[in-house]
C-alpha cells in the first residue's frame, strides 16, 4: 500500500482528481529529478518554468478574461499540493500569482491597473510582491512607519521595510503604508501599486534566511517614491481591510502547501525506511521506526481533510477569521512535527544540505510564521471561541 493511499482526500470530483493525478505525474517526472539541485542552489531549470507557464499554472486562479483558468479554490488546492511536493522555490512564486497578488488586482485594482498587470501575471511574466514588514512592525501591522503624503495626482511613499520576499525580482509590489484621512492628521492604512522601476524605490539589502537559496528577500526603502493615485488598491484608508479580505484564502494556500511538502517528507522517509538497513534489518521493520511514519501518516490525514474542507467552504461563503485560523494553525503545526519525525528517520543523512528532507524541514518552519504566526492563529481562535459564548 502506498503513502498516497493511506492519506488520500476522498470525494473530490471525478474532474479535480483526474487533474490532480496529472499534476501529481508531472512533479514526479519533471521536478522531483531535480529537487536535490534545485534545493542546494534555488536554480529551476528553464525548462520547467517554461512547462508551468504552457500548463497555465501561474494563472490558475485569475479569470479567463485576464488569460487565466478561473479556476474555484477547491481544484487550485488540488493542483496546489502537488505542486508543494516540490521545491519551494516552485511553488512559492506560483502560489503568490494565484493568490494575494491577483486577488488585489483583481477585485480591488482600478480597470487600467488590471488590465496592465492581470494578463502577464496569468502567464508567468509578472511576479508580484507583497510589501507589509518593517523592523518593527511584523505581527503588529497598526505599528508600521512607512508613510505615504498625498501630492498633485498622487502621493510619495518614504520609509523601510524587511524581509520582503521577491523584492529582488518582483514586477510590482503592493505596499502597505500610513496615510492621513482628515485634518487632524489621524493615521489609516492604505495599499499603493509600486513598480520595479518607481525612482525613489530599491532593494537595499539582500537577507539569507535558514532556509538557504533562493535568497530573494530583501530589505527595501522608499525614498521619495512618486505613485499615481490610480495605484492605490482597495481605497484609500483601506488597506486593513482589503489585506483582512484575502486572509482567509491565503491561509488556506498556505496550509494545502504545508499538506503538500510534508506528505513528501512522508513519502521520502518511508521509502528510506524500506531500503537504509541496520542490524540485519531494514529499519523499517523496527517498531520505533514504524511509530514515526504512522503518527505522521495520521496526523497528515487529518490535516489534509481539514484543509480541503476549508477550501469547499471558500467556494459557498465567506470564511470567518476563525476558521481558517483553525486550518492554518493545525496545518502547519502538524507539517513540522511530520518534517521532524521523518528528518529522525533519516538521521544523520536527513541533516546534510543536500537531502531533500532537510530542504523540506528548512522551507517547512516559514509556514508557522508567515500569514500570521501560530500565536496569532491562537488568538484568533480564542476571539472566535469568546464572541460565540457571549
Amino acid at each position: 500500500m502506498s503513502v498516497r493511499s493511506v492519506v488520500q482526500v476522498a470525494d473530490l470530483p471525478p474532474d479535480i482528481r483526474d487533474m490532480k493525478d496529472a499534476a501529481a505525474k508531472f512533479v514526479d517526472t519533471r521536478i522531483l529529478p531535480h529537487e536535490s539541485s534545485i534545493g542546494l542552489t534555488g536554480v529551476i531549470p528553464d525548462g520547467i518554468v517554461d512547462e508551468l507557464r504552457s500548463l497555465g499554472w501561474y494563472g490558475l486562479t485569475i479569470p479567463t478574461e485576464f488569460g487565466g483558468s478561473g479556476m474555484e479554490p477547491l481544484g487550485y488546492c488540488a493542483l496546489l499540493e502537488e505542486l508543494a511536493r516540490g521545491p519551494k522555490a516552485i511553488w512559492n512564486p506560483v502560489n503568490l500569482t494565484n493568490g494575494v497578488g491577483a486577488r488585489f488586482l483583481e477585485r480591488y485594482a482600478t480597470d487600467e491597473v488590471r488590465d496592465r498587470y492581470l494578463p502577464g501575471m496569468a502567464a508567468g511574466n509578472v511576479l508580484p510582491s507583497i510589501v507589509i514588514t518593517e523592523p518593527d512592525a511584523g505581527s503588529d501591522v497598526r505599528a508600521i512607519r512607512t508613510i505615504a503624503r498625498p501630492v498633485d495626482d498622487g502621493w510619495v511613499i518614504n520609509g523601510t521595510k524587511h524581509y520582503i520576499t521577491f523584492a529582488g525580482s518582483a514586477d510590482c509590489l503592493f505596499v502597505l503604508a500610513r496615510t492621513p484621512v482628515d485634518d487632524t492628521n489621524r493615521d489609516s492604512f492604505t495599499i499603493f501599486l509600486v513598480e520595479r522601476d518607481n525612482p525613489g524605490f530599491k532593494a537595499v539589502t539582500a537577507q539569507a534566511t535558514m532556509a538557504g537559496p533562493p535568497h530573494d528577500h530583501y530589505e527595501v526603502v522608499f525614498d521619495e517614491c512618486y505613485v499615481p493615485s490610480a495605484h492605490i488598491i482597495g481605497g484609500q484608508g483601506k488597506g486593513l481591510r482589503t489585506i483582512m479580505a484575502t486572509l482567509a484564502e491565503e491561509r488556506v494556500s498556505m496550509s494545502i502547501c504545508a499538506v503538500g511538502s510534508a506528505f513528501r517528507c512522508l513519502e521520502l522517509a518511508t521509502n528510506y525506511a524500506r531500503d537504509r538497513r541496520a542490524f540485519g534489518s531494514a529499519i523499517g521493520d523496527f517498531q520505533a521506526v514504524q511509530y514515526l511514519l504512522a503518527e505522521s501518516a495520521a496526523e497528515l490525514a487529518a490535516a489534509r481533510a481539514l484543509a480541503y474542507d476549508l477550501a469547499r467552504r471558500l467556494a459557498t461563503r465567506r470564511v470567518l477569521p476563525h476558521e481558517a485560523a483553525v486550518v492554518k494553525l493545525f496545518t502547519t503545526e502538524v507539517a513540522g512535527r511530520i518534517a521532524d519525525r521523518c528528518l529522525q528517520v533519516f538521521g544523520g543523512a536527513g541533516l546534510m544540505a543536500e537531502s531533500p528532507i532537510s530542504r523540506i524541514y528548512r522551507d517547512l518552519r516559514v509556514l508557522r510564521i508567515a500569514g500570521g504566526t501560530s500565536e496569532i492563529q491562537r488568538t484568533l481562535i480564542a476571539r472566535g471561541l469568546m464572541d460565540e459564548s457571549t
